[in-house]
């Protein structure tokens, strides 16, 4: 690019930016939005990460507080002591997933190698957190017989871990997947908006007959749109690493892969804000898109423990790649079927591939200006 190039693309990007500005309740939006998709997700992790259950001690011995320990250690109940009437009224309340009685005299069965009976109460309206209770009781048992009679038992389950550190709390695998859908959001409301406002106030025009290529149009508003949507996703990384703990192991590839993928969605944005003409319809979209792509990206967990057909579409979306890298970047995990070199050439593309929608969309929009400048030079 020359100096005249450069100094389009600088002028349509910081024409944007002010615009941006001046619309106090869009910026706010922009902002504000993907971290609420932040909060929203993590929220729905805590209410998933941990089954409330009450544990009501009949027996204070040595064993019973030993299985009360193994209880603690499945790290799938959240849980309180309570009396045997306050756990009913809990379980009829609907506010616990299990209730669960060590029986008195459990001490004394467990000496005298009898049988022991824990007796669980499980509230099952819901198969998913049913099945984490008794699976988090059957893992408190072996736990409990490891520890309480060692050798006993004559088969037992070694553990090794594939990534050293400790394990990933679901709070912070997921959040660092959300950073992806938000910086996604991100650049796809500011562009969206920056290139349908164009059309929304007649503006669109007096730019198309303005000494300036489509192709700086086009840069200009990914750059604008790029540098006011920048604010939105060190916030989130902020929130991510100091809140969340996701400090990230490779900070140079997390940056870079929230880099590019704003980059890649300010690119999208601009080919659906020229295309939709509309930014409530970009609003809509923005909105919505996301949901599917909580499932389909892998999110929630490697897109590879999900059934084939799933797996077929996420390799199709490249946001699928983006939260790879950052996963890999964050953490240091791979959760990928590719190299991840692979992956970032295919989030590479995917920014080539949507800057040519934008280009597309903004010559399409431009097909009559031709006739226009014949007309303004015959005016002349």
């Amino acid at each position: 690019m020359n100096g005249r190039a450069l100094r389009a693309v600088w002028a349509v990007a910081a024409k944007d930016a002010r615009v941006a500005l001046t619309e106090r309740m869009s910026l706010l939006q922009a902002l504000t939005l993907p971290l609420n998709y932040l909060i929203m997700m993590s929220l729905f992790a805590l209410a998933g990460g941990h089954d409330p259950a009450a544990l009501v001690m009949a027996d204070h011995g040595s064993y019973a507080r030993q299985f009360a320990s193994s209880m603690a250690g499945a790290r799938t109940f959240s849980i309180t002591d309570a009396s045997a009437q306050e756990a009913a009224a809990r379980i009829r309340a609907g506010n616990l997933v299990a209730a669960v009685t060590i029986p008195p005299g459990f001490d004394t069965d467990i000496r005298d190698h009898q049988a022991a009976t824990v007796r669980v109460v499980v509230n099952n309206l819901n198969q998913d957190l049913t099945d984490d209770a008794e699976r988090g009781m059957r893992l408190a048992l072996d736990q409990f017989y490891q520890s309480a009679a060692p050798g006993q038992v004559p088969v037992s389950v070694s553990f090794q871990d594939q990534y050293p550190g400790g394990d990933t709390g679901y709070i912070s695998f997921l959040s660092m997947s959300v950073v992806v859908i938000s910086v996604l959001v991100a650049g796809l409301l500011s562009a969206g908006n920056a290139a349908a406002r164009e059309y929304e106030e007649r503006t669109m025009r007096g730019l198309l007959l303005a000494p300036v290529r489509l192709r700086h149009i086009l840069v200009g508003r990914i750059l604008g749109s790029f540098l006011i949507s920048l604010p939105s996703v060190a916030i989130v990384m902020a929130v991510v690493a100091l809140l969340a703990g996701d400090r990230p192991q490779h900070p140079v590839a997390a940056a870079g892969t929230a880099l590019l993928t704003l980059a890649g969605s300010c690119a999208a944005g601009a080919a659906l804000g020229a295309l939709a003409r509309d930014r409530s319809v970009v609003a809509v979209i923005t909105r919505a898109l996301p949901v599917p792509l909580f499932f389909l990206t892998g999110v929630f967990a490697p897109l590879s423990y999900f059934p084939p057909a799933v797996q077929w579409m996420g390799g199709l979306l490249p946001v699928h790649y983006a939260v790879v890298l950052t996963q890999w970047g964050f953490r240091g995990l791979m959760t990928g079927t590719v190299p991840l070199a692979a992956d970032a050439a295919i989030l590479t593309a995917a920014f080539a591939a949507f800057a040519a929608a934008g280009a597309v969309a903004l010559r399409w929009t431009a097909r009559i200006r031709p006739a226009r400048r014949r007309a303004v030079s015959r005016g002349r």
